[in-house]
């Protein structure tokens, strides 16, 4: 049976209803997607914005959505709970660091809660830090992701896989009259 059938609509895109039509380390796919913690607080979504498009195999999205990805066909929806190591990682306590308030006040700088710096290091890199802490002699830094250590619930829906040209080439098939 030819599982393959051409669109009419569209001669660039082919509906496939084949395991050449799940999705494969290296594919660009497109999908929705919505992430929650563990206590149901919505994070992040494309809801209300485009579908994030991405290669898997390429580490532009955490591993858990790229692990889940795979295998799914067009149309297709998973959820799932991520640990922290298949998403922002674990909390590493070595990422953070407790400075004087003097340091703040050379850099004319001051400190509150949430404020995001870059850091330069011995090596001489740059690091981002985040203010995670305040008392009245010092400051505390954290260079952790704001998620580390989280669990997160993802759900992701595939829209499509894309060709190297970023046309279709599994999509949705269109319904039948």
């Amino acid at each position: 049976m030819n599982t393959n059938k051409q669109r009419t609509d569209s001669p660039d895109v082919t509906e496939i209803d084949g395991p050449s039509c799940r999705v494969h380390w290296g594919d660009t796919v497109r999908i929705d997607f919505m992430v929650w913690l563990e206590d149901g607080t919505l994070i992040d979504s494309t809801v209300s914005s485009a579908p994030m498009i991405f290669t898997v195999g390429t580490h532009s999205v955490i591993q858990g959505i790229e692990r889940l990805v795979i295998g799914m066909r067009v149309g297709e929806s998973r959820t799932e709970k991520l640990p922290a190591d298949s998403a922002f990682g674990p909390y590493r306590p070595e990422l953070s660091c407790r400075v004087s308030r003097g340091w703040f006040q050379a850099q004319a700088v001051q400190p509150q809660i949430g404020l995001g710096l870059d850091v330069r290091t011995m090596d001489g890199s740059l690091v981002h830090m985040i203010v995670t802490g305040l008392d009245r002699n010092r400051v505390t830094l954290d260079a952790n992701h704001r998620l580390a250590g989280k669990d997160l619930l993802v759900q992701l829906d595939l829209l499509e896989i894309l060709d190297q040209t970023g046309s279709g080439l599994c999509v949705m098939p269109t319904p039948q009259a």
